[in-house]
């Protein structure tokens, strides 16, 4: 009975996903890189360069959140709206 008690309390532990609640994860470590140009022509070319690297889903991706960042106030107004975007 004991062995079943305890079978329980560790099914009560665990989320949905099947991990243990009592262990934390650790936060992934984002590192950015800080360059230094000699002019803004460089600045500008490894930008461009940055972006033409980005895939097509990638640029959706940015596309959208630039989007909703403009238009937060409007969608915040109307949330009738949905996910529909008017341009007038």
């Amino acid at each position: 009975m004991i062995l079943r008690d305890e079978e329980v309390m560790a099914k009560d532990r665990k989320n949905e996903s099947g991990t243990d609640k009592n262990k934390v994860r650790e936060p992934e470590a984002t590192f950015k890189t800080l360059s230094a140009f000699d002019s803004f022509k460089d600045m500008k070319e490894d930008e461009l360069g940055w972006l033409a690297a980005l895939t097509p889903e990638q640029h959706l991706g940015h596309t959208i959140s630039l989007i909703k960042r403009v238009y937060a106030d409007k969608l915040a107004r109307n949330p009738k709206i949905g996910k529909k975007l008017y341009f007038e």
